[in-house]
């Protein structure tokens, strides 16, 4: 089943590397890879810590579970001994995906531009009321293929007046494909 980013790029008949194509049409149940994570000064690294996110850190080993429930899909990333969890949906009325980080809920709008899947945030929710567009978390993520045909990534977030909460960049391997199917 396509997580909420295949059916995007599906709907809008977007044209995505291979490897990205290939991850978001089925998503694995466990990916591996590498990641390093950096944070922002002391009072975005609390708020950091408040949503999940987990602190600065070396490149270290990483781990992406992905598992269907409902109409979307449970993310649950590990960076090293600490995870992070959000649910990652389809609206098919807004043509975007809605993920949702506790009490958090964010609208997410994809779009490609070289080669690389761009993630913005259009609109955020706490506790299902509306913030303000002040108040609205700022996304710079891109997905793109490496190489050596992973799938890259460089997700960061920010809140205006507050800065850099987090940001992670690296990449995880896809598994061979089964032929057999």
């Amino acid at each position: 089943m396509r997580d909420a980013f295949g059916e995007i790029i599906a709907a809008q008949n977007l044209e995505v590397p291979p490897a990205l194509m290939r991850f978001h049409s089925e998503p694995p149940e466990r990916s591996f890879g590498v990641v390093q994570v950096e944070s922002g000064h002391r009072w975005a690294r609390l708020l950091a810590r408040i949503a999940g996110f987990p602190p600065a850190m070396a490149q270290t080993r990483f781990r992406l579970d992905v598992a269907q429930q409902g109409e979307g899909h449970i993310w649950r990333r590990v960076f090293g001994k600490y995870q992070t969890r959000s649910h990652l949906r389809f609206d098919a009325r807004k043509g975007r995906a809605l993920e949702r980080f506790g009490p958090v809920e964010l609208e997410l709008s994809i779009q490609v531009q070289q080669d690389a899947l761009l993630v913005s945030v259009e609109k955020a929710r706490l506790f299902g009321l509306p913030l303000p567009t002040a108040l609205c978390p700022e996304s710079a993520a891109m997905e793109f293929e490496t190489p050596q045909g992973h799938l890259g990534f460089d997700i960061s977030a920010s809140l205006p007046g507050i800065g850099l909460l987090v940001r992670y960049s690296g990449h995880i391997a896809l598994p061979d494909l089964d032929l057999r199917r």
